[in-house]
């Protein structure tokens, strides 16, 4: 009943946003807008109070030729532009690759228009906002500001690869048809599932499950931190990004905001603001966090009307990183990520007895013998919940969200680690880190981490989690490497970022298992190529946890006193 109260809620505010914006939204005109190789792309404009009037204009580009919150943005000022790239949404294979050509020359023709007052700023999540950051890097002097939400900088990192994993149920969806069954998703090879699905081949899929490492394709595709490339460098207007505790992309965006703050920015005006919603910006089932859902659009206009029309709203004053922190349920701000006087804190692995069950401990471990586990790709520990991008309808099979995971205890292939009872509130914002000192009888295999909050009645909520697919140990960017059996290898695994208190009495927990079906697709455990794939090998891997091989997790603590410092309320237009 709540529930349905919230949705009539938001049903009767949009209702009234549409009605007090109508007179002010025109009808829209439609245009065959040339690129530079003449290929015309669809283009719409909606006018706000007319086509004589010289205003700034809001920018989407992607699938289709829209813009979300256009009714808004134009009762606000802004004229809005939407235009569909090419290919049919990029479906053709172009996706990505002419996005930054064509943005520019989009903004181009925008700017030449009677009706724009030479200022054009981008708005749109997912694709929508990955078509800005192309954009941006080509530095059209009329594009002023962007707002890319819960998208990635490139697809292997963290979209439809994992540190080598395949996001199967996320990359299969429309490329491989809307399949949902473990038939399915189990099907092999991996790269006919396109045929399997829609009963013929579909380019992208053929594009992102052939290209089996970093090679040129995703080099040209991508945008990489590391700064080797120099496009995100080519960044140099404001950027207000927004992310999803629950979508795949948070942990991203905050290493793409502290690179933009602290290596390219040249405006002073780089934001990030993360709730605790999922790809599509909902509040997703499972665990509640009341009040986290945030108002995207009201953020982009107040931020825009500062950065572009220069009206003194407020926005200036306010902290550049504003996060939900679960647990307490709260919003926070802060000037910087991580926030100032985090401790990086190393939680060991211990297990003295070598059996699947273990504790968490800041102190080093004693001389400990081995965990052993067998993992059967036959027999995948089963996805249960997380931060992913597979939103659309239902899916038993990756539920997006925080759900209690404490049946996944009783498998053999899951170690599970746990803290005592916390004896005060205890604060874990920023990047998560795990490192294990692993080895397999397998050339290859995979290692997955899951964070959890763990109330006194046993329940267990994912937080975050990770993969690492072990043949790209020594780095995602290279080509892989398989294993020798028998070696001990540092496997460090990207659990990406989170923000919770764990509450007094409350434990942190940790799951080391070597599969999260069918959110990541299954190792075979044989080493042979990925999209090819037939065989399959049950895999016996060692979890080392001793003196000289101390697997631990890092968590970001923070102390009490920046805790208390940094309570604020949230930004006027997040509810």
């Amino acid at each position: 009943m709540a529930r349905l109260n919230k949705m009539r809620k938001r049903w009767m505010v949009t209702f009234f946003l549409l009605l007090s914006t109508c007179r002010v939204s025109q009808a829209q005109e439609s245009f065959a807008v040339p690129m530079r190789d003449g290929v015309k792309l669809t283009t719409k404009v909606w006018y706000s109070e007319g086509k004589d009037l010289r205003k700034p204009v809001v920018l989407s580009r992607a699938y289709n030729a829209s813009v979300a919150g256009q009714s808004r943005f134009n009762a606000a000022g802004y004229h809005c532009v939407g235009q569909a790239t090419r290919g049919g949404g990029g479906a053709d294979g172009s996706r990505f690759v002419y996005d930054a050509q064509d943005g520019y020359d989009c903004i181009d023709w925008i700017s030449k228009q009677s009706w724009c007052d030479g200022n054009v700023v981008m708005y749109g999540k997912s694709y929508w906002g990955k078509t800005q950051l192309l954009a941006a890097m080509e530095q059209h002097p009329a594009l002023k500001a962007i707002v890319p939400q819960n998208m990635g900088i490139g697809g292997w990192k963290s979209g439809y690869r994992c540190y080598g994993a395949v996001a199967l149920a996320m990359t299969a969806h429309g490329r491989a048809g809307n399949r949902t069954d473990l038939t399915f998703y189990k099907s092999l090879p991996l790269i006919n599932l396109d045929v399997i699905g829609k009963g013929k081949e579909d380019p992208l899929w053929n594009a992102y499950i052939g290209a089996e490492y970093f090679d040129s394709y995703w080099e040209k595709i991508s945008m990489r931190l590391d700064g080797v490339d120099g496009k995100i460098d080519r960044i140099k207007i404001p950027v207000f990004l927004h992310a999803g505790w629950y979508d795949y992309y948070a942990g991203v965006e905050l290493e793409l905001y502290e690179y933009l703050k602290r290596k390219v920015n040249t405006t002073g005006e780089i934001r990030i603001a993360v709730s605790p919603t999922d790809h599509l910006d909902n509040l997703p089932d499972g665990r509640s966090f009341p009040g986290g859902d945030k108002d995207e659009v009201g953020l982009a206009i107040r931020w825009f009307d500062y950065v572009v029309m220069g009206k003194d709203n407020g926005m200036g004053s306010e902290p550049k990183v504003t996060l939900y922190v679960m647990g307490r349920n709260e919003w926070r701000g802060y000037d910087d990520w991580p926030p100032p006087g985090t401790r990086f804190t190393k939680f060991y692995l211990s297990v003295p007895s070598g059996s699947q069950s273990g504790t968490l401990t800041t102190t080093l471990p004693d001389n400990e013998r081995p965990t052993t586990y067998a993992y059967d790709p036959n027999d995948p520990v089963m996805c249960k919940g997380g931060s992913h991008s597979w939103c659309w309808g239902d899916n038993p099979y990756v539920p997006v969200g925080s759900y209690d995971q404490s049946s996944q205890e009783a498998r053999s292939d899951v170690l599970v680690f746990k803290t005592p009872p916390l004896e005060k509130d205890t604060e874990v914002t920023g990047p998560i880190k795990v490192k294990l000192y692993a080895s397999s009888d397998c050339g290859d295999t995979d290692f997955v981490g899951v964070l959890l909050d763990i109330p006194p009645d046993g329940r267990a909520y994912n937080l975050t989690e990770g993969i690492m697919r072990a043949r790209f140990r020594e780095s995602q960017l290279a080509p892989p490497k398989l294993m020798t059996p028998g070696t001990v290898y540092e496997i460090e695994i990207d659990l990406r970022a989170t923000s919770n208190v764990f509450l007094r009495g409350h434990r942190i927990g940790l799951y080391i298992t070597s599969s999260y079906f069918p959110l990541w697709d299954r190792n075979l455990n044989t080493g042979d190529p990925i999209s090819i794939g037939t065989r399959t090998k049950v895999a016996h891997n060692i979890i080392y946890h001793d003196t000289e091989h101390p697997s631990h997790i890092m968590l970001p603590i923070v102390p009490d006193e920046q805790m208390r410092i940094s309570t604020s309320a949230a930004p006027s237009t997040i509810p």
